[in-house]
C-alpha cells in the first residue's frame, strides 16, 4: 500500500481501484450467490427430479460445494501469476470466467430435455465458476488495500466485502421477482433470468476493471526484480501455519452465513411453511442491513483496532449461536427476520468487513496474492462448502429432528476464529518486522512502501 497520504477519499487512482474492486467482486459474488439461492429453490426440482426431496436438495446442494472444491484450484493458478504478471491481468480473467460460466448456466438444458447430462453440465460450469472465485476474492482484496491511502486502508480492504452483502441483495431482489412466477414458469423459463444477466454485468465489471492501473507495490517488487519465480511454492514451504490461521479467521463468518443464506431458506419454506418469496425478502431485508454495516465497520477499522473488532464480533457470533435457533424456530417471519438480521449485524459484518485486510497483513507482498488466495480457497472448502452439506445431513428440512447440530456448529467455528484471531497479531507483526523487496529500488525511485497498521 503506497504510504503517500492522500486527503479524503484518495486520489482519482485510488478511487478508481477501490470502484474495480467492489464492482467486480459484485459481479463475480453476484453470479455466486443467484447459484446459491437457486440450488435452494428449483435446482432440486430441474436437475434432480427422480432423487426425492430431500436427496434432491442435498444433490443440488453438493453442486454448491463443488464451487468451493474448486476454489483451490483457481486459488493455485491465479495466485501464481497475481504475483509472477500482476493483479489487473489476473482479475480481468477471473471476471470474464466468472460472468461467462454464469450466462451458460442460464441457457442450460435441463434434466427433462437430456437426462443425466443436465447436472453433468450444471457442475462442470460451477466448477469453473469456483476456479473464477479462487483468484478473485484476493485479487481484488490486493488490488484495494495497495493502492489505498494509508488513512483509509481497512475501509479500502472491506471493499470486496461490501460486495458480498451488495451481491446478495441484488440477487435476493432479482430471485425474489423471480420466485413470485407461477411455480410452472418459474421452472420452465424463470429462473434462468438471473443467469443470463451473467452476460451484461461482467461487461460493466469489465469496463472498471480495465481502466485500473497496476499495483505501486507489485510495480515496486517488479523494478527491484523481486518476483518471485514460484511464490505458491514459497507460501506452501514457509509459510504453512499462516494459511492455517487465514484458513481459521474465516470459520464463524463462513459457517454463520452459508447457514443463513442456503439451508436455513430451504428450512424455512419446507419446515416451516413460508412462501419462497417471503423468506427471500427476510433475507433481503437482513442481507440490506447488513449490507449498512459492514460500510460502517469499515470506516471504523481504520480508526478502533481491527482485531478489537473482529474478536468481539467472533465472540457474539458464539453467543448468539443458541438465541438465533431459538427465535428462528418459532415460525414467525418477523422474529426470523431479527434473528437474521442480528446474527449477520453483529456476528458477520463485524468480522468480514476487517478479515479480509488481516489476511493480508499475514502475507508479505512477494507471495501475498498466493497467501491470500490460499487462505480463501481452503476457507471456502473447509466452511462453505461443507457448511450446507453436513446441515442437510444433521438436520433434514423435513422430520422431526432439532437444530442443536447447527447451533453446535456455530459454535465450533467461532472458537477457530477466536483461537486463530489470537495467531494473527503476531503473523502481523512479523511481516512488519521484515524488510520489504523495495528497499533495493535505487534511491533516485524515491518510493518508500508500508504495510498497514
Amino acid at each position: 500500500m503506497a504510504s503517500t497520504q492522500q486527503p479524503g477519499f484518495g486520489n482519482k487512482q485510488q478511487k478508481r481501484a477501490f470502484l474495480a474492486s467492489l464492482v467486480g467482486t459484485t459481479v463475480e459474488w453476484f453470479d455466486f450467490f443467484i447459484y446459491a439461492t437457486a440450488a435452494s429453490l428449483v435446482f432440486s426440482t430441474i436437475f434432480f427430479p427422480d432423487f426425492g426431496p430431500n436427496t434432491g436438495l442435498l444433490a443440488s446442494f453438493a453442486t454448491l460445494g463443488v464451487a468451493f472444491l474448486a476454489r483451490p484450484v483457481g486459488a493455485f493458478i491465479f495466485g501464481h501469476l497475481g504475483d509472477r504478471l500482476g493483479r489487473r491481468t489476473t482479475l480481468i480473467a477471473t471476471l470474464t470466467m466468472m460472468g461467462l460460466a454464469t450466462g451458460l448456466i442460464g441457457v442450460l438444458p435441463t434434466w427433462a430435455e437430456i437426462g443425466i447430462w443436465a447436472p453433468i453440465l450444471l457442475t462442470f460450469l460451477r466448477f469453473i465458476q469456483g476456479v473464477a472465485v479462487g483468484g478473485e476474492w484476493s485479487g481484488a482484496v490486493l488490488m484495494s488495500v495497495e493502492n489505498a491511502p494509508k488513512a483509509r486502508a481497512r475501509f479500502y480492504g472491506a471493499a470486496p466485502q461490501i460486495a458480498s452483502p451488495l451481491a446478495l441483495v441484488l440477487a435476493t431482489v432479482v430471485m425474489y421477482f423471480v420466485a413470485k412466477l407461477p411455480s410452472d414458469q418459474l421452472l420452465a423459463w424463470g429462473w434462468r433470468i438471473p443467469f443470463l444477466a451473467g452476460f451484461v454485468l461482467v461487461i460493466i465489471g469489465m469496463i472498471i476493471r480495465v481502466g485500473v492501473q497496476e499495483s505501486q507495490e507489485f510495480q515496486e517488487l517488479k523494478e527491484a526484480s523481486a518476483v518471485k519465480t514460484n511464490p505458491i511454492a514459497t507460501v506452501i514451504k514457509r509459510m504453512p501455519a499462516r494459511v492455517l490461521v487465514g484458513i481459521g479467521l474465516q470459520a464463524s463468518v463462513i459457517v454463520l452465513f452459508y447457514l443463513i443464506t442456503t439451508y436455513m431458506l430451504s428450512m424455512a419454506t419446507q419446515r416451516h411453511g413460508l412462501e419462497r418469496s417471503d423468506t427471500l425478502m427476510i433475507l433481503l431485508i437482513a442481507a440490506s442491513v447488513d449490507l449498512v454495516a459492514i460500510v460502517v465497520v469499515g470506516i471504523l477499522a481504520d480508526k478502533i483496532n481491527p482485531w478489537k473488532i473482529f474478536m468481539v464480533g467472533v465472540a457474539f457470533t458464539l453467543l448468539f449461536a443458541v438465541p438465533l435457533f431459538f427465535l428462528f424456530d418459532t415460525g414467525n417471519a418477523v422474529l426470523m427476520t431479527l434473528a437474521f438480521t442480528f446474527a449477520l449485524v453483529l456476528g458477520h459484518a463485524s468480522v468480514y468487513a476487517v478479515v479480509s485486510s488481516m489476511t493480508f497483513d499475514l502475507f508479505p507482498t512477494e507471495v501475498r496474492y498466493s497467501g491470500v488466495a490460499l487462505c480463501s480457497a481452503f476457507a471456502g472448502v473447509a466452511w462453505a462448502a461443507s457448511t450446507p452439506l453436513l446441515a442437510a445431513v444433521l438436520v433434514p428440512t423435513k422430520g422431526t429432528a432439532h437444530w442443536w447440530p447447527l447451533a453446535g456448529m456455530i459454535i465450533l467455528a467461532s472458537v477457530v476464529s477466536l483461537l486463530c484471531g489470537l495467531a494473527a497479531r503476531k503473523y502481523k507483526k512479523d511481516v512488519d518486522d521484515e524488510p520489504q523487496p523495495s528497499a533495493v529500488v535505487p534511491a533516485q525511485s524515491q518510493v518508500t512502501v508500508q504495510n498497514i497498521g
